[in-house]
C-alpha cells in the first residue's frame, strides 16, 4: 500500500466545477463571525416572503463589514430586487459586475430584471454573457431564445430553445416555443412532434414534474457558495488510536457481514455479526447474547435490519443459500415470523418503502431479482412486475437520494456483467431504470453518503480498479479512482469521521484514507485492520466518538474502540417517527453550522455528527421520508438528542375564517369533498366531487365598511384550485335551524338541499363497540365525543361502531339523521397501505338498522362523512326503518369523531330564502400560516388563529405556475375553469356586499353559506400529480387524473387567461441549508 492516495477524475480537476465568488482574488481564512452572522440572517429573511426588508438591512450589514466584496454587493442588490427596490438593486447588482464579471449570478438577475423593464436589448445583452459563463444553464437559453424573438429573430430564437429543450428534457416552456417556431418555419411534423412531447412534460407525475419558473435559476438565489477549504481542518491531523478486544466466536470470510442496529430499542447501537452458519448478536458492540438470535440456521449469505411491522424494533431478513427468511424482534431477541417470504437465489436484501405507504417492503437481489410489497397484517405479495428490472446477476445494492430536496427513494445496484443501474423512484410505486456508466460490472461493496459535502449523495464502491467514489453533480456522477491501493485487495468499504472533524473519511479494507476535502482522499493512512472481510462504523460506547468493528482475515470479530486525543466534539442525533414509521429510514439529517455543512441519512441508529471546536450548531434540520422538514436550531454540542417528530396537521383543504366584528373567525375547511388525485387504494383515485356549501354561523359574519369579508388561506401541503366563490344570504324562521346536504360520500354526490331542525330528538341510548354508555357525549356540541375505538396517528382505526336508539321515534318512517362531527383524515398513502392489507382498505361509514327479525341490517353502504374539520351533515333516512325499531348502528374504520347527532322527523325543505352575493373584489396575497392548536393524540380537530401568523412552515410549495398575486375577482365570479390556483402560505382576500340584502322577515333569522367551487390537491407520495401544480382539474373531465384523450380547456379565451394569470412561480420556504452553486468557469474566491 502507498503512503498517499488521490482521486484523480478529470472533469473534477478543472477549476470552478464548484466554486465560490468574491473580491476578485483569494482571500485564506475563515470569515468572521460577524459576517456570517449578518449573511446568515440576510439569507434567513430574504427566504421568507414576509420579512425582505430586513434581508436588505442584515446584508447592508455584511457588505458594511466587507465593502469589497463583490459576494456582499451582490446579495445586498438581490435583496433590494426582492423587496420592490428594484432600481437601486440593479445599480448595486451593475456595480458588482463590473467589479468582477465573471460572476454569473449578476448577468441572470440583470437579464431578467431588463426583461420585466421591457429592456430588451440590455436584456439580450446579459444572457448573451450569461451562457457564455454557464453554457449549460437550460433557463438562461430560454430566455435568450424568448428575448430573440421578441427583438426580431426568429432563426436565433430557435436556436437557444433547441439548446434548453437539449439542457433539461423536462423543461416544458422551451417546447412550448418550438411548437409555435416550427409551425412559423412551415415544419408541421417537427411542430407536432414539440407539442406532443409539451403535453407529455405536462402530464409527467412525481419525480419528473419540473417547476415552470422561467424567471428562476441557482443563479437567482442569494450567493451562499460553498468554499471548499471548509471541508478541511488547518489544525494538525490527529493520531488516530484505536483499543482492540477480540469478541467472541468466529465468522468465516466468504459470507461474513456485519450491520449495526438497535436491537433493544435503548438508544444505544447493536453489532449483528454473521457468517455461512453463525450469527452473533452484541450488545453495545460488546457482549454477546447467545439466545437472542437463531442458532441452527445454515448457508447464510445476507442479512439486513428493517421494522416490517413499524413496532421501533428492527426486523430482520436472512438471506440464505435458499432463500429469504423474515425474524420478528420480540424486544431484542429474534423469533422467526410466520410471514412466508419466496425462495430464490439472492445474495442481498434491501429495505424500502418502495410505495411510500409508510411501512418497509423488500426487494431481494442477487441472480434473481424481486420487489416484495409490505401488506401489513396480509403479509408480502410480489410485485415483480411492476418493477423496471434490468436481466442481470444484482451483487450490491443501496438505497438512497440521487436528487437532493425530493422524496425519492432511488436504489442504486452494482451487476456482475453490466455497468450499474440507478431506479429511479417517480413516486406512486413507479420507478425507472437509468444507468451509471461509472459504477462498472463487478463493483461490490456499494456506500452512499455526501462525501463532498454539497448537499447531494455521493457513491463509493470497491471496483476491480480499486476503491472509487462517484461524486453526484445533481443527478450525474463523476467518477474518480482513489489511487494508493492494490486492486485485488479492495473488497469492503466504509466511510466515517473518527477525529469529529466534520469531514468523513474513507475506509477502504480496513485502511482509513483522510479526506482533504471535494472528495480528496490521502495521507496519513491508519490501519484499523488490514484487510478486513467487513467493517461497520459507531459510537457504541456512547462516547462521542466513532468505534468500529470488523472482521479480520482470520475470521475474527474485533471491536476498535476509538480513543485518539482530540478537542473536537459531536452531537447524536436519534429519530423517532410518529405519522412516518417509528424508525424513520431514509430520513434526512442536515447540520449547519456556519459555513460548515453535513448531511447523512438515518438508519434506525444515532447519527454522530463531528463540530469541530463549535459550542453551538445554527440548525439541525430533519427531512422525514414523508418530505416534512423539521428544523431545529441553536442545538447544544456534546451530547444526544433524539428529536421526535413534530405534530402534523392533518386533512388537505384550504380554511375560512371570516370577520365577526372582533376579529376573524376559524369556520372550519373547505373542498374537502374535492380531494383532487388522492388514492383510494392499490391503482384507483377517489371521483370527486366540486363544489361544497360551508355553513357560516349569523353571528360570526358582521360587516365591515358595508361589507362581508371572507377570507380563504391555505395552510396546508397542497395546492387548491378554486373557480367560484359565492356568498349566500340563508334567512329562515329563527325556531328552526338549517342543514344541508353537503359531505363526502362516494357518488352519486348529494345534491343541494336543505333540512330544518325545529324539534330534535336525541338517542334514548347510545353505546360504542365496547359497550360504553356514551350518550352524555353526543347531546351536544362541547367537543366531547365518543372515542374509545383503537386507533393509530395516521388516521385508521380498528373496525368499530356506534349504537344508537332512537325509542318511538319517526313513528311514520319519515325522519333524518342530524349529525356533527369532523374526520381525522387519513392520507392517500395509508389509504394505500390499508388496502394492500384487506381488500376492503379503509370504509366509509354504514348505516345499518334492525330488520323484523332483530338482525342488523345494511340500509345505506355509504352514508357520507363530514368533509375534514368540524362541520354538520344529513342523512336521510325516509323509509329506511326496517322495522318498528329506531336503532341505528354506524360502522367504519375511518377516525370519525361524532360531537351531537339527534334525529328530525320530517325531512321535508324547510321554509327559507337564499340571496346570492358575488363578490366585489378578491384579491390573492401571500400570508403565511395561522398558527395551528395541534392535540397530541389527535382527538381534538385541529384549530388555527388568524391573528398568530407564523411565516414558514414544514414544508416547500408545490412547484409550478400559480395564479399571480393581485385582484383576482373576475376569476372566482362564475364557474368557467378560470382557476385561482393557491399555494401554500397564500390568502384569498374576499368581500361581499352587505347593503344589497333584503330586509328579514319578523321572526327570522340570517346565516350564510359560502359556495365554493374547485378542488384541492395534496402533496402525498401517492396523490396524482402531487409533485407539480399541472395537471389543471376542469370541469368536464370524466376523472381525475383524466386520460390523454382528455385536456384542460385550450380556447382562446383559456390561452389568455394561463399567460395573464398564472405566471407566478412556486415560492422557496425552505431554502436547501447548503448553498451549493455549480459553475463551468473559473472564479474568483472570496469570503
Amino acid at each position: 500500500m502507498k503512503a498517499s492516495a488521490g482521486l484523480v477524475a478529470g472533469s473534477l480537476l478543472v477549476s470552478g466545477v464548484l466554486a465560490v465568488w468574491g473580491t476578485g482574488g483569494p482571500v485564506s481564512g475563515q470569515p468572521g463571525d460577524a459576517l456570517w452572522h449578518h449573511r446568515n440572517l440576510g439569507k434567513a429573511f430574504y427566504e421568507n416572503p414576509t420579512t425582505h426588508q430586513q434581508a436588505v438591512d442584515e446584508f447592508k450589514k455584511a457588505l458594511d463589514l466587507a465593502p469589497a466584496s463583490a459576494r456582499e454587493r451582490i446579495n445586498y442588490g438581490l435583496a433590494l430586487v426582492r423587496a420592490g427596490k428594484t432600481a437601486d438593486g440593479v445599480a448595486q447588482l451593475l456595480r458588482a459586475q463590473r467589479q468582477d464579471p465573471a460572476i454569473p449570478h449578476t448577468w441572470f438577475n440583470l437579464g431578467i430584471a431588463f426583461k420585466k423593464a421591457s429592456e430588451y436589448d440590455k436584456a439580450v445583452a446579459q444572457f448573451e454573457q450569461m451562457v457564455r459563463l454557464v453554457p449549460d444553464e437550460p433557463i438562461s437559453h430560454f430566455n435568450l431564445g424568448y428575448l430573440y424573438k421578441l427583438t426580431g429573430k426568429p432563426a436565433d430564437a430557435m436556436r437557444e430553445f433547441e439548446r434548453a429543450s437539449a439542457l433539461d428534457a423536462n423543461f416544458a416552456a422551451p417546447r412550448y416555443q418550438l411548437v409555435g417556431s416550427y409551425r412559423d418555419a412551415d415544419r408541421t411534423a417537427d411542430a407536432q412532434r414539440e407539442l406532443q412531447l409539451f403535453q407529455d412534460i405536462k402530464r409527467r407525475q412525481a419525480g419528473a414534474a419540473v417547476p415552470e419558473d422561467i424567471d428562476w435559476s441557482v443563479y437567482a438565489e442569494i450567493l451562499d457558495t460553498l468554499d471548499p477549504s471548509n471541508a478541511k481542518d488547518d489544525a494538525p491531523p490527529a493520531a488516530l488510536r484505536f483499543s482492540s478486544k477480540v469478541l467472541p466466536g468466529k465468522f468465516t470470510t466468504a459470507h461474513g457481514g456485519l450491520i449495526v442496529l438497535d436491537a433493544d430499542a435503548d438508544g444505544r447501537p447493536d453489532l449483528l455479526a454473521w457468517s455461512e452458519d453463525t450469527i452473533g448478536l452484541f450488545r453495545n458492540g460488546e457482549t454477546r447474547l447467545d439466545d437472542a438470535v437463531p442458532r441452527d440456521l445454515k448457508g447464510i449469505r445476507s442479512i439486513a435490519a428493517g421494522d416490517y411491522n413499524n413496532d421501533g424494533l428492527p426486523d430482520l431478513c436472512i438471506v440464505t443459500d435458499s432463500g429469504p427468511i423474515l425474524y420478528e424482534n420480540t424486544g431484542g431477541t429474534f423469533r422467526k415470523s410466520n410471514v412466508a417470504l419466496p425462495g430464490g437465489d439472492f445474495v442481498k436484501a434491501l429495505w424500502i418503502d418502495y410505495d411510500h405507504d409508510y411501512d418497509a417492503d423488500l426487494l431481494l437481489m442477487g441472480a434473481q431479482q424481486k420487489l416484495l410489497r409490505n401488506n401489513g397484517r396480509a403479509g408480502f405479495s410480489d410485485q415483480t412486475a411492476d418493477f423496471p428490472f434490468v436481466p442481470d446477476r444484482a451483487l450490491d445494492a443501496v438505497v438512497f437520494q440521487l436528487m437532493d430536496n425530493t422524496s425519492g427513494r432511488d436504489v442504486a445496484v452494482t451487476y456482475a456483467d453490466r455497468s450499474g443501474i440507478v431506479y429511479r423512484d417517480l413516486l406512486a410505486g413507479k420507478f425507472r431504470a437509468d444507468p451509471i456508466e461509472g459504477l462498472s460490472a463487478g463493483s461490490r461493496s456499494l456506500v452512499a453518503h455526501d462525501i463532498d459535502h454539497d448537499g447531494t449523495v455521493d457513491l463509493i464502491v470497491a471496483s476491480a480498479s480499486g476503491p472509487v467514489v462517484l461524486l453526484n453533480r445533481n443527478g450525474r456522477f463523476e467518477s474518480g479512482v482513489v489511487q494508493g491501493f492494490n486492486p485485488a485487495n479492495v473488497a469492503t468499504m466504509a466511510v466515517a469521521d473518527f477525529e469529529n472533524r466534520g469531514v468523513a473519511d474513507l475506509i477502504a479494507d480496513g485502511v482509513v484514507e483522510r479526506n482533504q476535502g471535494m472528495g480528496h482522499f490521502g495521507s496519513p493512512q491508519t490501519t484499523l485492520l488490514a484487510n478486513a472481510a467487513a467493517l461497520v462504523t459507531a459510537d457504541f460506547d456512547n462516547d462521542g466518538r466513532l468505534d468500529a468493528a470488523a472482521i479480520g482475515a482470520d475470521g475474527s470479530l474485533r471491536l476498535l474502540r476509538n480513543v485518539t486525543t482530540t478537542a473536537n466534539k459531536s452531537i447524536r442525533v436519534t429519530l423517532a417517527g410518529v405519522k412516518n414509521s417509528k424508525l424513520a429510514p431514509e430520513a434526512q439529517v442536515e447540520v449547519k453550522i456556519g459555513a460548515r455543512y453535513q448531511k447523512k441519512t438515518y438508519a434506525g441508529v444515532p447519527l454522530v455528527f463531528g463540530v469541530r471546536d463549535a459550542n453551538t450548531i445554527d440548525t439541525v434540520r430533519i427531512t422525514w421520508p414523508n418530505g416534512l422538514i423539521q428544523n431545529e436550531m441553536k442545538q447544544p454540542v456534546g451530547r444526544a438528542i433524539m428529536y421526535k417528530e413534530a405534530p402534523r396537521l392533518s386533512g388537505s383543504c384550504p380554511m375560512i375564517f371570516t370577520w365577526n366584528g372582533r376579529g376573524f373567525q376559524f369556520i372550519t375547511d373547505v373542498l374537502g369533498v374535492a380531494p383532487l388525485g388522492a388514492s383510494s387504494g392499490d391503482g384507483t383515485y377517489f371521483p370527486v366531487d366540486h363544489d361544497e356549501y360551508v355553513q357560516i354561523p349569523g353571528e360570526a359574519l358582521e360587516p365591515k365598511d358595508g361589507s362581508y369579508e371572507v377570507r380563504i388561506t391555505e395552510e396546508l401541503r397542497e395546492v387548491s384550485y378554486l373557480d367560484q366563490v359565492q356568498l349566500i344570504a340563508l334567512d329562515h324562521p329563527a325556531r328552526i335551524d338549517l342543514v344541508t346536504n353537503d359531505k363526502f360520500k362516494s357518488p352519486p354526490f348529494p345534491e343541494f338541499r336543505l333540512f330544518g331542525s325545529e324539534k330534535r330528538v336525541y338517542p334514548v341510548r347510545a353505546r360504542d363497540g365496547q359497550g360504553h354508555d356514551v350518550r352524555p357525549a353526543l347531546m351536544a356540541r362541547d367537543r366531547r365525543y365518543p372515542d374509545s375505538f383503537k386507533r393509530d396517528y395516521a388516521g385508521v382505526a380498528d373496525l368499530h361502531v356506534l349504537d344508537l336508539d332512537f325509542g318511538r321515534a319517526a313513528p311514520d318512517n319519515h325522519a333524518a339523521l342530524i349529525l356533527n362531527g369532523w374526520v381525522d383524515w387519513a392520507d392517500g398513502s395509508t389509504f394505500l397501505g390499508a388496502s394492500q392489507e384487506s381488500p376492503r382498505g379503509l370504509i366509509l361509514p354504514s348505516l345499518q338498522v334492525r330488520d323484523d327479525a332483530g338482525n342488523w341490517a345494511t340500509v345505506i353502504e355509504d352514508m357520507g362523512i363530514p368533509a375534514g374539520k368540524p362541520k354538520t351533515i344529513a342523512v336521510d333516512l325516509t323509509g329506511a326503518f326496517l322495522s318498528t325499531s329506531r336503532e341505528v348502528r354506524i360502522v367504519t374504520n375511518l377516525c370519525v369523531y361524532w360531537d351531537e347527532i339527534f334525529l328530525i322527523e320530517n325531512a321535508e325543505t324547510p321554509p327559507h330564502a337564499m340571496t346570492r352575493l358575488d363578490a366585489t373584489a378578491a384579491e390573492l396575497r401571500y400570508r403565511g400560516f395561522s398558527t395551528p392548536t395541534i392535540h397530541p393524540e389527535r382527538k381534538q380537530p385541529e384549530s388555527f388563529d388568524y391573528a398568530r401568523v407564523m411565516p414558514l412552515s414544514m414544508w416547500n410549495p408545490t412547484p409550478g405556475q400559480y395564479t399571480k398575486y393581485g385582484d383576482v375577482t373576475p376569476l372566482v365570479m362564475t364557474l368557467d375553469d378560470r382557476l385561482v390556483i393557491m399555494g401554500s402560505g397564500d390568502e384569498l382576500r374576499l368581500r361581499f356586499p352587505a347593503s344589497s340584502l333584503p330586509a328579514l322577515a319578523p321572526g327570522w333569522r340570517r346565516d350564510f353559506l359560502l359556495l365554493v367551487d374547485g378542488w384541492a390537491k395534496d402533496a402525498d407520495a401517492n396523490t396524482a400529480f402531487s409533485q407539480s401544480v399541472e395537471l389543471l382539474p376542469f370541469h368536464g373531465m370524466s376523472a381525475y387524473p383524466y386520460s390523454p384523450q382528455e385536456h384542460f380547456p385550450d380556447d382562446a379565451e383559456h390561452r389568455d387567461y394561463r399567460e395573464r394569470y398564472n405566471t407566478r412561480p412556486a415560492l422557496r420556504l425552505l431554502r436547501p441549508l447548503h448553498g451549493k452553486i455549480r459553475c463551468t468557469v473559473r472564479c474568483s474566491v472570496g469570503l
